[in-house]
């Protein structure tokens, strides 16, 4: 899952240039963007992802491992 977490911050930051344990803000990012990385994973998942997760859960590793428990658990959405 961090694969793809990873892979969606890349996508909309526009660059890489961050690791797993930088805060989503520090890496260049704003609210905005993270509801466009929120987009990406729902529509790639399948899965209902709150808004809020981002903000409680600001790293790529913090964000994957919510998103792989939501995942594991969730219905398709």
């Amino acid at each position: 899952m961090t694969d793809k977490v990873r892979a969606a911050w890349i996508e909309v930051l526009g660059h890489d240039d961050f690791d797993d344990d930088t805060p989503f803000l520090e890496a260049g990012g704003h609210s905005l963007k993270a509801t466009q990385v929120l987009i990406r994973l729902r529509r790639q998942l399948g899965v209902r992802l709150p808004n809020r997760l981002f903000f409680d859960h600001p790293t790529v590793r913090e964000l994957a491992a919510a998103v792989e428990r939501i995942a594991a658990t969730s219905p398709i959405a």
